[in-house]
């Protein structure tokens, strides 16, 4: 058996092993992230006593339509979660999954970001995390579209902060960053990828290392 063959049938395995993992990840994050806005949204509007430093928002700082439109956004992310979920127990794993889910997972990001407070929102670390789930999937392609992705999503909700009229946004709340902010986020967005990706050429060398010696033996 060739090295690539191989690697390509470990790749598979590794690669449908990794996306369940994933989509637990995927379900345990949306989970966390929804139930600390709760928390959030439901301080800001006073149903929760005020704990001092557990208070996570100040009175009226998360409006209700921001909390309508986060709540579907993530009813939708675990809907294609679930979808998921369905596949893989039934045994359909066809080789774009990983490729939609990631897609997926970028466009629910970029939207709750344009929704929020752009590139303010401390949930653009999520891109990082995105990245960081394709590296479960091992598989070079998926790294690179997941960070190229993830550069495409930021620049995306930088252009909507630059220009809100255009997208229907309100002008009057600059959540704008600065260009060092900007350029310093896109460069970690790509070191990210370039690091995983090489975790993912050292796994490959070291099956095809294996199986040599496999084969002397």
């Amino acid at each position: 058996m060739t090295p690539d063959r191989l690697w390509f049938i470990a790749q598979r395995r590794l690669q449908y092993e990794g996306e369940a993992r994933a989509n637990v990840l995927r379900l345990s994050a949306i989970g966390v992230f929804y139930l600390i806005h709760l928390w959030a949204y439901l301080g800001s509007e006073g149903r929760l006593p005020n704990w001092g430093f557990l208070q996570l928002a100040e009175t009226g700082a998360i409006d209700r339509r921001f909390h309508i439109m986060a709540t579907l956004l993530a009813g939708a992310w675990v809907a294609a979660a679930g979808v998921i979920h369905l596949m893989l127990t039934n045994r359909i794993f066809p080789r774009w999954i990983s490729l939609a889910a990631t897609a997926v997972d970028l466009l629910m990001l970029t939207s709750l970001l344009i929704i929020s407070r752009g590139p303010q929102s401390p949930l653009v670390v999520g891109y990082f995390l995105i990245i960081a789930l394709a590296a479960l999937r091992f598989s070079l392609p998926l790294v690179w579209f997941a960070s190229a992705g993830a550069i495409v999503g930021y620049l995306c909700v930088l252009g909507v902060a630059k220009w809100p009229a255009t997208f229907g946004r309100p002008a009057d709340v600059d959540v704008r960053v600065a260009r060092y902010e900007q350029l310093v986020t896109i460069a970690a967005l790509a070191v990210a990828g370039v690091v995983i990706g090489q975790v993912i050429r050292r796994v490959r060398s070291l099956v095809q290392r294996v199986d040599e010696r496999i084969g002397a033996a």
